[in-house]
């Protein structure tokens, strides 16, 4: 790997919406526990659309319609050539809500009552701020001993993954 190379761990989370209600994980595995929406990592083969599609699909039951990008986060390794990257997707699901996966119980909730909420996983309200359209890029650096806070884009700066 030349020097200019990284690393990198290929993810995907998507904000569910139907009417003014967004699909909500209660999430209990050990890591990254809290209220978050549903996501996970990009297979070999898989586009992050499709990662997006199949992720809902298994997590959520929810088939999703008019998909879109809202943005990304990232992370880079201080010190050895490493990237964690989510590209973060917003669509409208169809179907019925499967009320538990792997990953934790499922529910609708309204928007307004997530952003409010307690008990959220690490860093959701600056990843609502890519979701809503306030930001397109959220960064840290990490290491061994932390995460420093994420650095939001502009709007204004925001990439178009449309």
């Amino acid at each position: 790997m030349s020097a200019r190379t990284e690393a990198a761990e290929l993810t995907v989370m998507v904000m569910v919406t139907r009417a003014d209600a967004v699909v909500v994980q209660e999430r209990r595995k050990g890591t990254w526990d809290g209220l978050i929406f549903p996501g996970g990592h990009v297979e070999r083969g898989e586009s992050f659309l499709e990662a997006a599609v199949r992720e809902v699909r298994e997590e959520t039951g929810l088939a999703l319609r008019e998909v879109r990008c809202c943005g990304m986060v990232h992370w880079s390794h201080r010190t050895r050539p490493e990237r964690y990257l989510v590209l973060l997707y917003r669509g409208e699901g169809a179907g019925d809500l499967l009320p538990a996966s792997p990953e934790g119980r499922n529910f609708w909730m309204p928007l307004k009552q997530f952003m409010g909420a307690e008990g959220k996983a690490p860093a959701m309200d600056a990843y609502l701020s890519c979701f809503l359209g306030e930001a397109g890029e959220l960064f840290a650096e990490y290491d061994d001993d932390g995460t420093d806070p994420l650095v939001r884009a502009s709007a204004s700066e925001r990439p178009s993954c449309r």
